[in-house]
């Protein structure tokens, strides 16, 4: 490479530092700004934001609901047994996600994801159907006639 495409590099990677720098500090003042809007939404509640645990601040945002969290059902019947495992799972989560994280196959080694049909409230879906918050996720077991 030659040396004026190293030092045009050098610029243009220094250019992107200080980029990175300006939006580094727009988000520092967007997180200050919601710390703050989060400790004057706790006074009007009449809970001072620090005197709160990191671990009561963490229940504190559950309780609000945190938007990078989604809460999700998994369920599986048979004739002896009824599962129902609630999940905590990223936003981003997907059916097998909910169905691994959630321990159930854990408990229900007779599970078998390549075989068994999987659904969301009655609907049949693939295990890579991203989730909702309050989704139900349902494994279905075959039907069987009893004689």
């Amino acid at each position: 490479m030659e040396l004026r495409d190293l030092i045009n590099q050098t610029h243009e990677l220094n250019e992107k530092l200080k980029q990175l720098d300006a939006q580094k500090t727009g988000l520092e003042q967007q997180l200050q700004q919601l710390e703050t809007e989060i400790k004057q939404k706790l006074d009007e509640t009449g809970r001072e934001y620090e005197s709160l645990s990191e671990e009561e601040f963490q229940l504190l945002m559950a309780e609000l609901g945190d938007p990078m969290q989604l809460s999700v059902e998994v369920v599986f019947a048979t004739d002896e047994k009824q599962i129902i495992n609630e999940v905590q799972l990223p936003k981003n989560a997907t059916i097998e996600d909910g169905v691994v994280l959630s321990g159930i196959l854990d408990s229900c080694p007779e599970i078998d994801l390549g075989q068994q049909k999987i659904g969301i409230y009655g609907q049949i879906k693939p295990l890579t159907e991203r989730l909702n918050d309050g989704d139900r996720i349902e494994i279905y077991r075959p039907v069987t006639a009893k004689s």
